[in-house]
């Protein structure tokens, strides 16, 4: 994997949505368009060849990245969709 990272964008989401619906009008479904995306990726793993890798453990990184982004992408919305905050006022005293 590069470590200049991955740039993701609208853009390219909105490519990637429109080859898939290309190829089958069906993948307007996410989770069918998610099994595209998920089975392509099995596939070009499959079919790379360099003697040196390890394929199953690219396999469980690749795995391990897409969490990562899910992750990242959930924490972002709740960030989002959090109530702003607001300020404090008046004076709190335990109880005696």
């Amino acid at each position: 994997m590069s470590d200049d990272g991955i740039q993701l964008s609208p853009q390219l989401m909105g490519d990637l949505r429109a080859a898939l619906e290309k190829q089958d009008p069906r993948t307007t479904d996410d989770i069918l368009a998610m099994q595209y995306l998920a089975a392509a990726a099995g596939m070009m793993l499959s079919d790379y060849v360099n003697p040196q890798m390890n394929k199953q453990e690219a396999l469980n990184d690749i795995c391990g990245f897409m969490k990562h982004v899910f992750d990242y992408m959930e924490s972002e919305k709740m960030k989002q969709s959090a109530p702003p905050a607001q300020d404090a006022f008046g004076v709190w005293r335990p109880k005696s």
